[in-house]
């Protein structure tokens, strides 16, 4: 399941978002290697909304896990559905 996880972050620098995408990703990495399977899969950062949204592979107990581990809040988790533009899918909603 792909999970988008939200954080408003006023005053963040693109070097501390840099150092959280990391530390999360390392997280997923420790979490993975211990059998527990989430992947990290990249971040969208939003100088002008001073937000950071990380998408994640694996469930929300397991996304939760990774930003325990590294030591990182968030404000929302969300299941999100990827949509390229050239290929159109619908799907149900599910909760986390």
């Amino acid at each position: 399941m792909e999970l988008m996880v939200e954080r408003l972050w006023p005053g963040a620098t693109p070097e501390a978002v840099r150092e959280v995408t990391d530390q999360l990703q390392t997280s997923c990495q420790q979490l993975a290697a211990d059998g527990i399977p989430v992947r990290y899969l990249g971040a969208t950062y939003i100088p002008a909304d001073e937000s950071l949204s990380c998408r994640f592979d694996g469930t929300a107990q397991a996304v939760r896990a990774a930003h325990q581990l590294a030591g990182v809040p968030f404000d929302r988790l969300l299941v999100i559905h990827e949509m390229s533009a050239d290929h159109d899918t619908s799907t149900q909603e599910q909760q986390p």
